[in-house]
Protein backbone atom coordinates (compact mmCIF):
# COMPACT_ATOMS: atom_id res chain seq x y z
CA UNK A 1 0.00 0.00 0.00
CA UNK A 2 2.81 2.41 0.83
CA UNK A 3 4.57 1.45 -2.41
CA UNK A 4 1.45 2.37 -4.43
CA UNK A 5 1.31 5.77 -2.73
CA UNK A 6 4.95 6.52 -3.48
CA UNK A 7 4.61 5.41 -7.11
CA UNK A 8 1.52 7.55 -7.74
CA UNK A 9 3.14 10.63 -6.24
CA UNK A 10 6.41 9.96 -8.13
CA UNK A 11 4.60 9.87 -11.50
CA UNK A 12 2.99 13.26 -11.01
CA UNK A 13 6.15 14.82 -9.56
CA UNK A 14 8.01 13.64 -12.65
CA UNK A 15 5.37 15.27 -14.84
CA UNK A 16 5.94 18.59 -13.04
CA UNK A 17 9.72 18.25 -13.38
CA UNK A 18 9.30 17.50 -17.09
CA UNK A 19 7.25 20.66 -17.36
CA UNK A 20 10.03 22.75 -15.80
CA UNK A 21 12.54 21.34 -18.23
CA UNK A 22 10.21 21.95 -21.16
CA UNK A 23 9.57 25.55 -20.08
CA UNK A 24 13.22 26.39 -20.63
CA UNK A 25 13.14 25.19 -24.25
CA UNK A 26 9.69 26.16 -25.56
CA UNK A 27 8.17 29.42 -26.63
CA UNK A 28 5.30 30.96 -24.66
CA UNK A 29 1.84 29.69 -25.45
CA UNK A 30 -0.42 31.67 -27.73
CA UNK A 31 -2.41 34.46 -26.18
CA UNK A 32 -5.71 33.20 -24.78
CA UNK A 33 -8.76 35.13 -25.97
CA UNK A 34 -11.67 34.81 -23.60
CA UNK A 35 -14.44 35.09 -26.18
CA UNK A 36 -16.70 33.03 -23.91
CA UNK A 37 -16.96 32.58 -20.15
CA UNK A 38 -14.13 30.46 -18.78
CA UNK A 39 -14.77 27.32 -16.76
CA UNK A 40 -12.93 27.42 -13.45
CA UNK A 41 -13.48 25.33 -10.31
CA UNK A 42 -16.53 26.44 -8.34
CA UNK A 43 -16.74 23.95 -5.42
CA UNK A 44 -20.06 22.19 -5.22
CA UNK A 45 -20.84 23.15 -8.82
CA UNK A 46 -17.74 22.25 -10.84
CA UNK A 47 -14.76 20.75 -9.00
CA UNK A 48 -12.36 19.80 -11.80
CA UNK A 49 -9.19 21.72 -12.64
CA UNK A 50 -8.96 22.19 -16.42
CA UNK A 51 -5.65 22.89 -18.23
CA UNK A 52 -6.51 26.53 -19.04
CA UNK A 53 -4.49 29.17 -17.18
CA UNK A 54 -4.96 32.79 -16.29
CA UNK A 55 -2.91 35.00 -18.60
CA UNK A 56 0.68 35.67 -17.53
CA UNK A 57 1.10 38.43 -14.90
CA UNK A 58 -2.66 38.64 -14.34
CA UNK A 59 -4.04 38.61 -10.80
CA UNK A 60 -7.65 37.76 -9.96
CA UNK A 61 -9.35 37.99 -6.57
CA UNK A 62 -12.50 35.92 -5.92
CA UNK A 63 -15.07 36.20 -3.14
CA UNK A 64 -17.38 33.21 -2.66
CA UNK A 65 -19.96 33.38 0.17
CA UNK A 66 -21.70 30.11 1.14
CA UNK A 67 -25.28 31.37 1.46
CA UNK A 68 -26.58 27.90 2.27
CA UNK A 69 -24.93 28.29 5.69
CA UNK A 70 -27.78 30.59 6.73
CA UNK A 71 -29.94 27.45 6.82
CA UNK A 72 -27.58 24.62 7.74
CA UNK A 73 -24.94 26.25 9.99
CA UNK A 74 -24.62 28.89 12.71
CA UNK A 75 -21.76 30.55 10.83
CA UNK A 76 -21.45 31.95 7.31
CA UNK A 77 -18.39 30.82 5.40
CA UNK A 78 -16.75 33.20 2.92
CA UNK A 79 -13.96 31.91 0.72
CA UNK A 80 -11.37 34.44 -0.46
CA UNK A 81 -9.32 33.14 -3.40
CA UNK A 82 -6.50 34.48 -5.56
CA UNK A 83 -5.23 33.27 -8.96
CA UNK A 84 -1.98 34.55 -10.40
CA UNK A 85 -0.55 33.87 -13.86
CA UNK A 86 3.11 33.58 -12.93
CA UNK A 87 4.31 32.81 -16.49
CA UNK A 88 2.60 31.71 -19.73
CA UNK A 89 2.89 28.12 -18.43
CA UNK A 90 2.55 28.46 -14.65
CA UNK A 91 -0.39 29.47 -12.46
CA UNK A 92 -0.49 29.82 -8.66
CA UNK A 93 -3.62 29.76 -6.50
CA UNK A 94 -4.41 30.50 -2.87
CA UNK A 95 -7.76 30.13 -1.06
CA UNK A 96 -8.65 31.05 2.52
CA UNK A 97 -11.90 29.98 4.18
CA UNK A 98 -13.22 32.44 6.75
CA UNK A 99 -16.33 32.24 8.93
CA UNK A 100 -18.52 34.58 10.96
CA UNK A 101 -21.62 34.01 13.10
CA UNK A 102 -24.60 35.20 11.03
CA UNK A 103 -27.10 35.47 13.90
CA UNK A 104 -29.88 33.33 12.37
CA UNK A 105 -28.93 30.23 14.38
CA UNK A 106 -27.94 29.51 17.96
CA UNK A 107 -24.95 31.90 17.89
CA UNK A 108 -25.33 35.64 18.42
CA UNK A 109 -24.43 37.70 15.31
CA UNK A 110 -20.68 38.41 15.05
CA UNK A 111 -20.04 36.47 18.27
CA UNK A 112 -17.54 34.23 16.52
CA UNK A 113 -15.30 34.76 13.50
CA UNK A 114 -11.98 33.53 12.17
CA UNK A 115 -10.19 31.35 9.64
CA UNK A 116 -10.80 27.64 9.10
CA UNK A 117 -8.89 26.35 6.05
CA UNK A 118 -6.09 27.39 3.68
CA UNK A 119 -5.51 25.87 0.25
CA UNK A 120 -2.42 26.41 -1.92
CA UNK A 121 -1.97 25.26 -5.49
CA UNK A 122 0.37 25.31 -8.49
CA UNK A 123 -0.42 24.22 -12.05
CA UNK A 124 1.83 23.84 -15.10
CA UNK A 125 0.40 23.73 -18.64
CA UNK A 126 2.45 21.81 -21.21
CA UNK A 127 3.03 23.73 -24.44
CA UNK A 128 3.40 20.81 -26.84
CA UNK A 129 2.78 17.59 -24.91
CA UNK A 130 -0.03 15.53 -26.57
CA UNK A 131 -0.78 18.40 -28.95
CA UNK A 132 -2.86 19.01 -31.01
CA UNK A 133 -5.47 16.60 -29.66
CA UNK A 134 -5.14 17.33 -25.93
CA UNK A 135 -4.38 20.39 -23.82
CA UNK A 136 -2.54 18.98 -20.81
CA UNK A 137 -1.53 20.30 -17.41
CA UNK A 138 -0.19 18.90 -14.15
CA UNK A 139 -0.50 20.38 -10.72
CA UNK A 140 -0.60 19.90 -7.00
CA UNK A 141 -2.87 21.22 -4.23
CA UNK A 142 -2.12 21.44 -0.52
CA UNK A 143 -4.76 22.25 2.10
CA UNK A 144 -4.61 22.43 5.88
CA UNK A 145 -6.88 23.63 8.72
CA UNK A 146 -6.00 26.66 10.81
CA UNK A 147 -7.00 28.08 14.21
CA UNK A 148 -9.83 26.37 16.14
CA UNK A 149 -13.03 26.85 14.11
CA UNK A 150 -16.39 25.26 15.00
CA UNK A 151 -16.55 21.53 14.23
CA UNK A 152 -18.84 21.97 11.21
CA UNK A 153 -16.55 24.57 9.58
CA UNK A 154 -13.64 22.23 8.79
CA UNK A 155 -12.71 18.59 8.17
CA UNK A 156 -9.62 18.93 10.34
CA UNK A 157 -7.37 17.00 7.91
CA UNK A 158 -4.38 18.01 5.78
CA UNK A 159 -4.47 17.09 2.07
CA UNK A 160 -1.80 16.89 -0.64
CA UNK A 161 -3.30 16.20 -4.07
CA UNK A 162 -1.11 15.88 -7.20
CA UNK A 163 -3.09 15.56 -10.43
CA UNK A 164 -2.97 15.56 -14.23
CA UNK A 165 -5.75 17.13 -16.29
CA UNK A 166 -6.47 17.02 -20.04
CA UNK A 167 -9.08 18.73 -22.23
CA UNK A 168 -10.03 18.50 -25.91
CA UNK A 169 -12.08 20.87 -28.08
CA UNK A 170 -13.61 19.38 -31.22
CA UNK A 171 -13.15 21.46 -34.38
CA UNK A 172 -16.56 20.34 -35.67
CA UNK A 173 -18.25 21.21 -32.35
CA UNK A 174 -16.31 24.21 -30.96
CA UNK A 175 -18.88 24.75 -28.21
CA UNK A 176 -18.10 21.35 -26.66
CA UNK A 177 -15.05 20.57 -24.49
CA UNK A 178 -14.31 17.07 -23.22
CA UNK A 179 -11.97 16.57 -20.28
CA UNK A 180 -10.48 13.98 -17.98
CA UNK A 181 -8.59 14.45 -14.71
CA UNK A 182 -6.84 11.91 -12.53
CA UNK A 183 -4.62 11.98 -9.49
CA UNK A 184 -4.13 11.03 -5.85
CA UNK A 185 -5.34 12.61 -2.62
CA UNK A 186 -2.97 11.97 0.29
CA UNK A 187 -4.69 12.63 3.62
CA UNK A 188 -2.55 13.64 6.59
CA UNK A 189 -3.39 13.36 10.25
CA UNK A 190 -6.22 15.33 11.81
CA UNK A 191 -4.56 18.32 13.47
CA UNK A 192 -7.77 19.85 14.88
CA UNK A 193 -11.28 18.49 15.49
CA UNK A 194 -13.69 18.63 12.56
CA UNK A 195 -16.69 17.03 10.88
CA UNK A 196 -16.22 14.75 7.87
CA UNK A 197 -18.51 15.37 4.91
CA UNK A 198 -20.92 12.51 4.09
CA UNK A 199 -19.34 12.28 0.62
CA UNK A 200 -15.71 12.28 1.84
CA UNK A 201 -13.58 9.13 2.16
CA UNK A 202 -11.26 10.44 4.89
CA UNK A 203 -8.24 8.35 3.76
CA UNK A 204 -5.65 8.28 0.97
CA UNK A 205 -7.50 7.78 -2.31
CA UNK A 206 -7.02 7.97 -6.06
CA UNK A 207 -9.56 9.59 -8.35
CA UNK A 208 -10.59 9.60 -12.00
CA UNK A 209 -12.93 12.30 -13.35
CA UNK A 210 -14.11 12.42 -16.98
CA UNK A 211 -16.70 14.91 -18.17
CA UNK A 212 -17.86 17.44 -20.73
CA UNK A 213 -18.57 21.19 -20.93
CA UNK A 214 -21.12 22.70 -23.31
CA UNK A 215 -20.60 26.41 -23.92
CA UNK A 216 -23.80 28.32 -24.74
CA UNK A 217 -23.34 32.08 -24.69
CA UNK A 218 -23.04 33.28 -21.11
CA UNK A 219 -23.84 29.81 -19.71
CA UNK A 220 -21.56 26.80 -19.38
CA UNK A 221 -23.38 23.50 -18.91
CA UNK A 222 -21.13 20.91 -17.27
CA UNK A 223 -21.30 17.20 -16.53
CA UNK A 224 -18.74 15.62 -14.20
CA UNK A 225 -18.56 11.93 -13.46
CA UNK A 226 -16.13 10.74 -10.83
CA UNK A 227 -14.76 7.56 -9.33
CA UNK A 228 -12.75 7.69 -6.10
CA UNK A 229 -11.31 4.74 -4.23
CA UNK A 230 -8.92 3.99 -1.37
CA UNK A 231 -8.06 0.58 -2.87
CA UNK A 232 -4.28 0.11 -2.91
CA UNK A 233 -3.69 3.17 -0.73
CA UNK A 234 -5.61 2.38 2.47
CA UNK A 235 -6.95 -0.71 4.19
CA UNK A 236 -10.64 0.23 4.06
CA UNK A 237 -11.16 -0.38 0.32
CA UNK A 238 -13.87 2.31 0.19
CA UNK A 239 -15.09 3.80 -3.07
CA UNK A 240 -17.43 6.54 -4.24
CA UNK A 241 -19.04 6.99 -7.67
CA UNK A 242 -20.58 10.37 -8.45
CA UNK A 243 -22.44 12.26 -11.17
CA UNK A 244 -22.79 16.04 -11.11
CA UNK A 245 -24.71 17.97 -13.81
CA UNK A 246 -24.47 21.72 -13.32
CA UNK A 247 -24.47 25.12 -14.97
CA UNK A 248 -22.44 28.30 -14.49
CA UNK A 249 -24.00 31.58 -15.66
CA UNK A 250 -21.72 34.57 -16.11
CA UNK A 251 -24.06 37.51 -15.57
CA UNK A 252 -24.18 40.04 -18.43
CA UNK A 253 -23.07 43.60 -17.63
CA UNK A 254 -26.64 44.82 -17.39
CA UNK A 255 -27.26 42.50 -14.40
CA UNK A 256 -24.09 43.35 -12.43
CA UNK A 257 -23.34 46.10 -9.98
CA UNK A 258 -20.19 47.10 -11.83
CA UNK A 259 -18.90 46.38 -15.30
CA UNK A 260 -15.37 46.10 -13.89
CA UNK A 261 -15.86 42.71 -12.24
CA UNK A 262 -17.34 39.32 -13.16
CA UNK A 263 -20.29 37.69 -11.41
CA UNK A 264 -20.98 33.96 -11.69
CA UNK A 265 -24.05 32.09 -10.47
CA UNK A 266 -23.85 28.29 -10.28
CA UNK A 267 -26.42 25.55 -9.80
CA UNK A 268 -25.52 21.86 -9.50
CA UNK A 269 -27.04 18.51 -8.63
CA UNK A 270 -24.83 15.86 -7.04
CA UNK A 271 -25.70 12.16 -6.84
CA UNK A 272 -23.18 9.67 -5.45
CA UNK A 273 -23.03 6.10 -4.25
CA UNK A 274 -20.45 4.11 -2.29
CA UNK A 275 -19.81 1.59 0.45
CA UNK A 276 -21.60 3.76 3.00
CA UNK A 277 -24.71 4.28 0.90
CA UNK A 278 -26.07 6.92 -1.44
CA UNK A 279 -26.11 10.69 -1.20
CA UNK A 280 -28.06 13.32 -3.13
CA UNK A 281 -27.96 17.09 -2.94
CA UNK A 282 -28.44 20.39 -4.72
CA UNK A 283 -25.83 23.16 -4.56
CA UNK A 284 -26.00 26.84 -5.45
CA UNK A 285 -23.10 29.27 -5.50
CA UNK A 286 -22.48 32.90 -6.31
CA UNK A 287 -19.05 34.45 -6.67
CA UNK A 288 -17.53 37.66 -7.96
CA UNK A 289 -14.11 37.91 -9.59
CA UNK A 290 -12.07 41.11 -9.55
CA UNK A 291 -9.58 41.40 -12.40
CA UNK A 292 -7.02 43.86 -11.00
CA UNK A 293 -5.85 45.09 -14.40
CA UNK A 294 -9.41 45.79 -15.48
CA UNK A 295 -10.29 47.27 -12.09
CA UNK A 296 -7.60 49.97 -12.27
CA UNK A 297 -7.14 50.51 -16.02
CA UNK A 298 -10.53 49.62 -17.49
CA UNK A 299 -8.87 47.11 -19.84
CA UNK A 300 -9.32 43.36 -19.24
CA UNK A 301 -6.40 40.95 -18.91
CA UNK A 302 -6.84 39.19 -22.25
Amino acid sequence: MKTASRCSCWLVVNALVLGLAQAASTTPQDTVHYDRPEVAPLPGIFNTELPELLRSESLRLTLRPHFGDFISHDHLRITVAMRYGLTPNWELTNEVDTYVAHGFGDERILSGAGFSQIRLGAKYKFSNFLKPFWDTAAGVKYSFPVSRPPLDMTYGFRHISPYVTMAHKWARYPEVTGFVSYGVDFVGGRSIPGALDDDALGEDAWFFTPGVVWHRGDINYTLETSFRSTTGLASSGEYRVGVRPALEWTLPDRFTFSHRNRWVVGLGVNASYGNRGADFGVSTRIQTDFDFKRLFTGRPSK
